[in-house]
C-alpha cells in the first residue's frame, strides 16, 4: 500500500512567453493539464485575443460558471482547461485558467475568505499559500506578472521545481493542500503479472541530471580615450630678397674739356634711391594630421565548465526471460 500526500508548486514568471514556455514543458514532462492553474492580470490581452466571457464578483454560481466556460485560446490558455475572466478591486481583471479556476472564483465571489481577507488573497489563502505570500502573490500578479500553480505529489512537485526553474520562475514555493488527506493505494502483484503493460502510475521513471548553464555579463574593464597637446620647434627655409645699392665708379676714357664757366661746383640735390628687404612673415595654421576611429569588437571563445551528474540506471534482477528494447 503505498500513501500519497498532494501538495500544491506555486511561482511568479515575469512574462507571458516565460509562464506559456514552462507550461508547455510541464505538459511535455508527461503532467495532466488538470493539474496546472494560471492567473494573470488584464486578461483580455494575455493571449492576443478577447475572452469570451467576463463576469464581476456577484455570486458563487456565476462566478464558477464564468471562470469554466472562457473561450480556449492559443498560448498558455490553449494547454488548460478553463478560461475566464474576474473583476477584482484594486486589481482590475483577471484572467483564470486551470483546475483552481473554480476554486478562486468562487471564493473572491463569495463572501467567505475572499471578503475578509481582500480578493485575490483570500483565494490563494484558501488555497493553503500562507498569507503574506498569497500578499506578495496578488501585488505581482497586479502589476502584470503571471501566477502558475501545479498540484501534484512530493515526487510531482519536486519535478515541477526544476521545470518552471529552467524558464526564470521567481518566488517558487511548495505548500500543503488544506483538507487534503492523504490517499491509500494498493497494488495487487496479480493485477501486475497478469497485465501486458503497466500503467502510467506503475511506470519507472528514470532521472538523470544535467548541467544547465546561464551567462553573466559583468563589467572586465574600462578603457579611456582622449588626446593631449605636445609641443615641439619646427623650421622652415624661407628664401627673402634683399636689395643693396652698388656704386660703381670707373675713369673717363677721353678726357674733354668743358667751357669755362660752364661747370657750377655749388653743392647739388643728392640721388636718392629706396631700397627694400624682404622678411618673413610666420603663421601658423592647423591641419587634420590623423583620423581615429574608436569602437568595440567582441571577440568570442567557449569556455568549459564541469559538474558532477548523476543518472539513474535499471537494475533487473531475476532469472525470467527479460528482453530490452
Amino acid at each position: 500500500m503505498t500513501i500519497k500526500q498532494y501538495k500544491r508548486a506555486a511561482g511568479l514568471f515575469y512574462s507571458r512567453d516565460e509562464a506559456e514556455s514552462a507550461v508547455r514543458d510541464l505538459k511535455a514532462a508527461g503532467y495532466d493539464m488538470d493539474q496546472v492553474s494560471v492567473v494573470a492580470k488584464d486578461a483580455d490581452r494575455v493571449a492576443g485575443h478577447e475572452t469570451t466571457q467576463k463576469i464581476g464578483n456577484k455570486a458563487d454560481e456565476g462566478a464558477a460558471t464564468g471562470a469554466l466556460t472562457g473561450g480556449t485560446l492559443g498560448g498558455i490558455t490553449g494547454l488548460l482547461v478553463g478560461l475566464g475572466t474576474l473583476a477584482i478591486p484594486g486589481i482590475g481583471p483577471i484572467l483564470l485558467a486551470g483546475a483552481e479556476a473554480t476554486a478562486i472564483a468562487t471564493t473572491i465571489a463569495g463572501a467567505g475568505i475572499g471578503a475578509a481577507a481582500g480578493g485575490l488573497i483570500g483565494a490563494l489563502i484558501g488555497l493553503g499559500i500562507p498569507e503574506e505570500k498569497a500578499q506578495l502573490y496578488s501585488d505581482r500578479v497586479g502589476r502584470g506578472s503571471f501566477l502558475v500553480m501545479v498540484t501534484g505529489t512530493g515526487v510531482e512537485t519536486d519535478r515541477v521545481a526544476t521545470i518552471m526553474r529552467q524558464h526564470g520562475v521567481e518566488e517558487f514555493d511548495i505548500y500543503d493542500m488544506p483538507g487534503a488527506t492523504p490517499t491509500a493505494i494498493h497494488h495487487v502483484d496479480e493485477d501486475i503479472r497478469t497485465r501486458t503493460d503497466l500503467g502510467d502510475r506503475d511506470k519507472i521513471r528514470l532521472y538523470e541530471e544535467r548541467l544547465m548553464v546561464n551567462k553573466q555579463r559583468a563589467k572586465a574593464g574600462e578603457v579611456s580615450i582622449g588626446k593631449h597637446v605636445e609641443t615641439k620647434t619646427a623650421e622652415v627655409a624661407v628664401p627673402v630678397e634683399r636689395e643693396r645699392i652698388v656704386i660703381e665708379r670707373t675713369d673717363a676714357v677721353n678726357e674733354t674739356s668743358v667751357n669755362p664757366g660752364s661747370v657750377d661746383f655749388t653743392e647739388s640735390q643728392p640721388v636718392r634711391m629706396d631700397v627694400y628687404e624682404e622678411t618673413a612673415d610666420i603663421q601658423k595654421q592647423a591641419f587634420v594630421r590623423e583620423e581615429v576611429n574608436v569602437r568595440k569588437e567582441v571577440e568570442r571563445e567557449t569556455v568549459k565548465a564541469q559538474d558532477t551528474v548523476r543518472r539513474e540506471e535499471l537494475d533487473i534482477q531475476g532469472d525470467g526471460n527479460v528482453v530490452q528494447r
